[in-house]
């Protein structure tokens, strides 16, 4: 029988913008990589998030083959977590991975296995290599350079030179 895993999806969503090899770690980022660990180690996972269920085409997003994704509105995603722990048939073969203190001791007392969410990011990313994970967009040219066409439209909306501060703010709402 496959593990059962149940993921405080806020928790390690913080984890990994501060400790994956990656940047820019989303939510859909996040589900697309545990949905890839999820068929590699064939483990049933449970991601439970904070709050109401997004509508439309994220939802749609947030919601891949073998991951169950639980948004926990009206309760907490800790709620829905530590009710889910409780409930748990066989706790022995449930594993949950947060780095919660609270969670971690309901978790420990029904002695199922328990992760914190940066040795779990080290599972996510076996080799630490950004080879295979999702990369961020890269713009061609720096966000910060404009055209000549965009220098020129701003000149003319908002006056001014390159040579002279921009004082047009103070103008426009006096």
């Amino acid at each position: 029988m496959s593990e059962r895993v149940i993921i405080d999806g806020n928790n390690l969503l913080h984890a990994m913008r501060e400790h994956a090899p990656i940047a820019a770690v989303g939510r859909e980022t996040m589900v697309r990589l545990i949905e890839r660990w999820s068929k590699a180690s064939g483990s049933r996972v449970t991601l439970v998030f904070d709050g109401p269920a997004p509508r439309g085409g994220l939802c749609k997003q947030l919601s891949p083959d073998g991951v169950m994704v639980r948004f926990s509105a009206p309760a907490t995603a800790d709620d829905i977590i530590v009710a889910a722990i409780e409930a748990e048939k066989e706790p022995t073969r449930l594993r949950v991975v947060t780095s919660d203190t609270a969670i971690r001791h309901v978790a420990g007392y029904r002695k199922c296995s328990c992760t914190a969410t940066v040795s779990f990011i080290g599972e996510l990313f076996p080799d630490s290599s950004t080879r295979e994970a999702p990369q961020p967009i890269v713009p061609e040219k720096p966000a910060d350079v404009a055209s000549q066409e965009d220098a020129e439209w701003w000149k003319k909306t908002f006056g001014g030179t390159d040579d002279e501060p921009f004082d047009g703010f103070d103008a426009m709402i006096h």
